[in-house]
């Protein structure tokens, strides 16, 4: 009789890889996951009782295999944090200028050199009682008012287009991102359509140069529907990611026949 032993193989693998963390930062969020991965492997394998017999008229083999196997795998634990950036809403911007000038102009295209104006009720003049500083007090109670390629006297649908005014901001370069423009005390036929807004960063007489500005708006001056005499209109909103340190607004049209354009009030927003 042969009799081979009980033999016994444990074979155990754990493998554990520990906490993986990733941070990833986007312009709108801010996303954190934290990632646990544990496996675990354990394998048994047990031979027993393998026994040859001879006898004189036979052999007996017998042979008896256990195999045992046990897997453990995967505790997976996932953490995300957002964050969302606070915004500032645009605020009024100050048209206080350098040396309180604001500077009337008329004849003036996008783009193009500016031509100064004078007061006066003749062609290229504003009104003595109306000058442009006028738009930038803050007081809905006076305005600026222009007549532009006519004279006091005459009623065209042209009349006080291609005016305005420029003016370099004492509080130095801003980002204006809307506008808002605010009705005079009477004549809602001289009310503003549409407008322009140009930036620059030049100063002084460069300023008169029509290269020195750059286009920032042209469209609506939310005042398509009367709001009333003395009021603000809709607020413009404008795509603008460049700070300026002067800056130019032009009438385009107006609402109707007229001598001339008025507006109480030009309001930049921004930052």
């Amino acid at each position: 009789m042969t009799t081979t032993g009980k033999e016994s193989i444990t074979l155990m693998l754990t493998a554990t890889t520990g906490p993986l963390t990733t941070t990833t930062t986007e312009p709108s969020s801010t996303i954190t996951t934290t990632t646990t991965t544990t496996e675990s492997s354990t394998t048994t394998t047990t031979e027993t009782s393998t026994t040859t017999t001879t006898e004189p008229s036979s052999t007996i083999t017998t042979t008896t295999t256990t195999i045992e196997s046990s897997t453990t795998t995967t505790t997976e634990s996932s953490t995300i944090t957002t964050t969302e950036p606070s915004t500032t809403p645009p605020v009024l911007i100050s048209l206080d200028s350098i040396d309180e000038v604001i500077y009337g102009i008329h004849g003036t295209k996008i783009n193009q050199d500016s031509q100064a104006s004078q007061s006066g009720e003749s062609h290229n003049q504003y009104h003595p009682s109306a000058p442009p500083a006028n738009a930038c007090d803050g007081d809905t109670s006076t305005k600026y008012l222009h007549f532009g390629w006519c004279q006091s006297d005459q009623w065209e649908v042209y009349c006080g287009l291609d005016t305005g005014f420029y003016l370099e901001l004492k509080r130095g370069a801003s980002l204006v991102t809307g506008l808002q423009i605010c009705t005079a005390n009477d004549r809602e036929s001289r009310d503003p359509l549409t407008v322009s807004l140009e930036g620059s960063n030049q100063s002084g007489s460069s300023l008169t140069l029509g290269s020195s500005w750059n286009l920032i708006y042209n469209g609506p001056s939310g005042l398509e529907t009367d709001p009333g005499r003395l009021t603000c209109g809709i607020m413009q909103l404008i795509n603008n990611s460049i700070q300026y340190k002067s800056y130019r607004f032009l009438v385009t049209s107006k609402r109707d026949i007229e001598n001339s354009v008025q507006y109480s009030e030009l309001k930049l927003f921004g930052y």
